[in-house]
Order: C-alpha cells, then sequence, then structure tokens
C-alpha cells in the first residue's frame, strides 16, 4: 500500500480491505516521512543558522538513509526490511547525538522518541526488545555525565528523571500497543472465519444440497462465461440435458429415499467422468441434469457423453418399473456449438430439451444430438 502525500499529511488512509497489515504499512510511511522531512528542515538549519556541522552530518545521514528506507518500503514492497532498517538508523543517530553533545540544547529529547517509532513499526514484543537495549544504552551513557553534563545541572535528580520518565512512556506505549494488536488480532480472525462463512454460504446458494453439484441458478451465471470462453479460445462448446427413465416409477416402487440414493449415485457418474477445468455439471431439479463441455474434437466429446449414458447403466441400480431394461438408465439430449454464431442458454436448452424428447420417444436409454451445427 502506497499512501499519497495529501494522506501522509492529513493522517486520512483509506482501505481498499482493512488488515493489521495494512495498518503497520501505513504508520511506518507515516513515521518516516515525518521524521525525513524533519530531518532535512534540521539540516537546513544546521547549515544556515547553528553551523552544527557534526548534527549537519547526522542529520543529513539520517536523511539520506530514510529516503532510501521509503525507497524499499514504497518501490519494493518491503515492509520488514525497511522497518529494521528505519529503526537501526535513528538507534544510531540519536545514540550518537547523545554521546556528541551531552545533552546541550535539549538533544535528550529525541531519545524520548525512538521507543514509540520501535514498537509502532517492529510491533510490540519485538519493539519492547529494541527500545529497552536503546535506552540501556542511552541510560549507561548519561549516567557517566551525572555532574558534568550541561555545566554540572545534569545531576543525580536530573538523571533519575530522565530514567524514570523513559521507563514510563516505554510501559504505556507497550501497552498501548500490545493492546492493540491483540485487538487487531481478534478482528483479524473474526474477519478471516466472517469471509469463510460468506464464501460457504455463497458455495450453498449455487450447489444442489443433495448431491453437491451446482444447480439451476450458477447454470445461469457461469453458461455465458463459459459460451464467451470457448469462442475466444476456438473450442467446441457442448451442453446436454440427463433425465433417468422411468423415475417416477422407480421412486413408486422403491420410495423417495431410495430415489435420492439413485439421484447422488448418477451425481458422482458426472463428477467423475467431467473433471476438468471447464467442465461444468448440475443438476436442475428433481431427476434432470445438465453439463457444459469445451472441447477441441468433436468425437472426443461424443464419447465423453456416451461413457456417461453407459455409466449410469453399470451402476446396475435394480428398476423394475422400467420399460428400456431391469436396470435404472438415462437420456440425454446434447447440442454442440461448432460455428461463431450468438447464442444464449436458452436457445440451448431448448435445443438439448428437444433432444432429449427425441430420445425418449426414440426407445430412451440412448443419446440424441441436435444439428450438430447450430
Amino acid at each position: 500500500m502506497k499512501p499519497k502525500l495529501s494522506e501522509l499529511l492529513s493522517a486520512s488512509f483509506e482501505f481498499e480491505e482493512y488488515s493489521p497489515l495494512q495498518t503497520k504499512v501505513l504508520l511506518l510511511n507515516a513515521m518516516l516521512f515525518i521524521t525525513t522531512v524533519l530531518t532535512l528542515l534540521f539540516t537546513v538549519i544546521h547549515l544556515f543558522i547553528t553551523h552544527s556541522y557534526d548534527l549537519l552530518f547526522i542529520d543529513l545521514s539520517v536523511f539520506l538513509s530514510l529516503s532510501y528506507t521509503l525507497y524499499i518500503l514504497r518501490a519494493k514492497n518491503d515492509y520488514q526490511r525497511a522497518a529494521y532498517i528505519g529503526n537501526a538508523v535513528l538507534f544510531t543517530a540519536i545514540l550518537a547525538i547523545t554521546l556528541l553533545h551531552h545533552g546541550e540544547n535539549y538533544t535528550l529529547i529525541w531519545t524520548f522518541f525512538f521507543a514509540p517509532f520501535s514498537i509502532v513499526t517492529l510491533g510490540a514484543l519485538r519493539g519492547l526488545i529494541v527500545s529497552f537495549i536503546f535506552m540501556v544504552m542511552v541510560l549507561a551513557v548519561t549516567y557517566t555525565g551525572v555532574g558534568e553534563w550541561q555545566e554540572g545541572t545534569w545531576n543525580t535528580q536530573s538523571y533519575l528523571r530522565f530514567l524514570i520518565a523513559h521507563f514510563l512512556m516505554l510501559y504505556v506505549i507497550f501497552v498501548i500497543q500490545n493492546s492493540n494488536e491483540r485487538a487487531n488480532d481478534k478482528i483479524e480472525r473474526m474477519r478471516r472465519y466472517e469471509k469463510k462463512q460468506l464464501k460457504f454460504f455463497e458455495q450453498l446458494s449455487i450447489t444442489d444440497p443433495l448431491t453437491s453439484l451446482y444447480n439451476r441458478r450458477f447454470l445461469k451465471e457461469i453458461f455465458p462465461r463459459q459460451f464467451f470462453s470457448a469462442k475466444r479460445n476456438d473450442k467446441l462448446f457442448a451442453f446436454f440435458i440427463l433425465d433417468l427413465d422411468y423415475f417416477k416409477q422407480y421412486n413408486d416402487t422403491y420410495g423417495h429415499q431410495k430415489g435420492d440414493w439413485a439421484i447422488e449415485q448418477t451425481a458422482n457418474i458426472l463428477k467423475e467422468h467431467l473433471r476438468r477445468s471447464s467442465d461444468y455439471t448440475f443438476r436442475l431439479g428433481g431427476e434432470e441434469f445438465a453439463a457444459i463441455i469445451l472441447g477441441d474434437d468433436i468425437d472426443c466429446i461424443h464419447d465423453r457423453i456416451n461413457a456417461i449414458l453407459q455409466a449410469v447403466s453399470d451402476l446396475r441400480i435394480e428398476h423394475k418399473g422400467s420399460n428400456v431394461k431391469s436396470v435404472l438408465t438415462c437420456s440425454i439430449g446434447a447440442c454442440i456449438l461448432e460455428d461463431d454464431s450468438e447464442y444464449d442458454l436458452e436457445d440451448f436448452y431448448s435445443l438439448a430439451d428437444e433432444a432429449l424428447y427425441r430420445a425418449k420417444d426414440n426407445g430412451r436409454d440412448q443419446v440424441i444430438y441436435a444439428h450438430q451445427n447450430i
């Protein structure tokens, strides 16, 4: 994520989709940007006003280093690397200022800036560890100046106030950041769960609960996409309707529970034979199924559809009420488009349905094709 300059200045960011990492990236962008601008400002001040060339060198080094860090963050999208470099630069620079200037001209104020930067950009626990190491080093350096720095005004009381203030600030910032991270983690877990549930319910809305095949609603949605995909990729587009023969008599003879089982077995045949990414299978309702097939060779499509017809018969599901065989069979009406004509689902459905009725009138347990070229 690359916030605009106006967003950085106003601290008003727009999220396309919330995530804890995005928050960290935005905060690192903002903190690096502010620090880079400040160091540039102090570079100019030290160059033209104070003529403090040691501070000028430090500020210029920090400015160049943080500018490179911003480049890594915004151009390379490497958040972790940018965070580590930013912390290392400020750690070194603030420690150097403390050593060189012994707290003169309020330079010790900058030591209070490091802990918030580190904890926010590195995370609560990691930032706490780095900040604690920084504080130990700063406190060790400042302790050596007791009674000597700032013309002797830096005494034991000043040092203790400085020490207590640092530890209090570190504790408060850690508590706030740790609480935020825990809350963000909880929100993220809830968001992932909600997305998972939403996906689950979306899947339920387009699938048949008995067979897990797609339903008629999804057929209307996917048909135009697959149709234009076939045209775009110069593929044959096939659509067929499968209907179990004498299925009312099967339910009357064996009961609806057995009928549901037979429907599930037929659905499994379709799943087994139509596994390609471009294959889609549907239960339209009752004992009626449909499928979309894309292919390069019309004979191959014929073979795949005929194999489904044979596989249903090969299940050897007893059907005493059938006038075709003693086992459950099906009839299929299919339609294959070979040219670049424009057709919609209703056109294909009507042609496949007419072919299905011809198959039934012709004795069932067979595949009848509509005109191979519509």
